[in-house]
This record gives structure tokens, sequence and C-alpha cells, in this order.
């Protein structure tokens, strides 16, 4: 189990098949509240405030789960100060009611897991409402990303958005398509609303917490660092 400290109000814990098979805690038990999960829930956060002094005591936590292609979990505990800001993309835990121990599950647990992470919300936010919500954030907490299916896409997106005084990345994904992320800081939000706009014209685009940056850049391969629609322009 590794622990990293993002900032003094997040920390992040990669788990993977060999740590949860030393607890006896299966994969798909990670969306419930078993007392196994709840168990390794506390041990992640007594670790972490011995290691960073990442006090959660009468603080609410959310967590954010994102399963990784090597079949490692990556989560993502926030501390929030005030209950009222607690944002609805985050998953808690809840109570547990998934397969029992005598139930049939496939030797990796890969149906499962896929089930589990991969099933559509019943109702999916459009661009246009996730770009609204972005732009009322007084503080900017999420990014957008966009997925074009050729860098000549890219390219011609980034000649007709000239100038953008926020930050960009561009990656190229293990699929051979490329995403685009939109940071909003630096940037008015007439300004991040326009190059968003145009961006959806190109490609399939939606907001992502800024915490989920950092994961992109471990899993793709980051072809433009920073400024990209500068530097393709």
């Amino acid at each position: 189990m590794k622990i990293e400290k993002l900032n003094d109000n997040q920390i992040r814990c990669t788990l993977t098949r060999d740590d949860l098979a030393k607890r006896n805690l299966r994969i798909g038990e990670l969306a419930y509240g078993s007392e196994k999960t709840q168990n390794l829930f506390r041990e992640m956060v007594k670790q972490a405030d011995y290691e960073y002094g990442f006090d959660t005591e009468n603080i609410p936590l959310v967590v954010e789960a994102i399963p990784t292609n090597t079949g490692s979990i990556v989560l993502i505990i926030t501390k929030i100060e005030d209950p009222e800001e607690l944002d609805t993309r985050f998953s808690r835990f809840s109570p547990y009611n998934g397969p029992t121990e005598d139930e049939d599950e496939d030797e990796d647990g890969e149906d499962y897991v896929s089930s589990l992470f991969s099933k559509p919300e019943p109702v999916q936010p459009s661009f246009g409402d996730m770009l609204k919500e972005a732009l009322t954030e007084e503080a900017p907490k999420h990014s957008f990303v966009f997925t074009f299916t050729s860098l000549s896409r890219v390219m011609t997106f980034a000649r007709q958005a000239g100038h953008f005084s926020g930050d960009t990345v561009l990656y190229k994904a293990s699929d051979n398509k490329y995403l685009l992320v939109i940071k909003p800081e630096s940037a008015s939000k007439d300004e991040f609303k326009r190059i968003c706009l145009l961006a959806s014209e190109y490609g399939t685009g939606k907001s992502i917490p800024n915490t989920t940056c950092e994961f992109m850049k471990e899993h793709n391969d980051v072809l433009i660092e920073s400024k990209a629609v500068e530097k393709l322009a």
C-alpha cells in the first residue's frame, strides 16, 4: 500500500491486488461499507496521519476510487472543511450488499470490477451542464479533458483557438486517441468558456476533478506538458 500526500487536504492511496489479498479483501468490496473495508480505510488514514500529519478527526471525508489497467485501485481521499461543499462527483462508502463470501466470483474478479466501475450513471450531465457548473465555481476545482480522434483535429482546433492564458496539456492515450486537458487557472471565465466551447466542436469533452490531472500524467504519454494549444497554433 502506497500513500502520497497531494496537499494539506488530500492524500492518494494506491492499492494492489496483493495489498487486498493480505487483508482478505476483494477488490469489489471497496465500493461498499463492509467491516473489512472500514478497517482498511482506518488503516490508510492512520498511516497518512503518522507519515504526513494528515489529521482527519471530526472532519468529513470524501473518497474517489479510480481503477487502473494494471489491476490496482487508486483512492483519492479529501478532507472537506465545510460539509456543504461536498462534491457529488466523489463516491462514498455505502452499506455493503455486494457478493457474499459464498457466492461465485471470477478468478480475477474482472467481471465484477468492470461492472462496478464501468456502469454508467442513471443520468449523465450534458457537456453544457458540466461547463455551466464549472463556471460557477468560485475557486476552480474542475478542469476539462477533450478526447480527439487524431492529432490533426487537435492542431486544427489549436489554430482556431489562438491565444489562451490558461494552461493546456496534451496526452496520447493507449488507444491512440489524444487527450487535451484545459485548466481554468489564470484564465477568465469568459475565456475558459470560449476555449471549451470551441474544443467541443472538434472533440468530446467532460469535466474532471483537478486531482485527476496528476493521475492522467501517470497513465498516459505526455506529449506537450504545458501551453499545448499555443504551441500547436
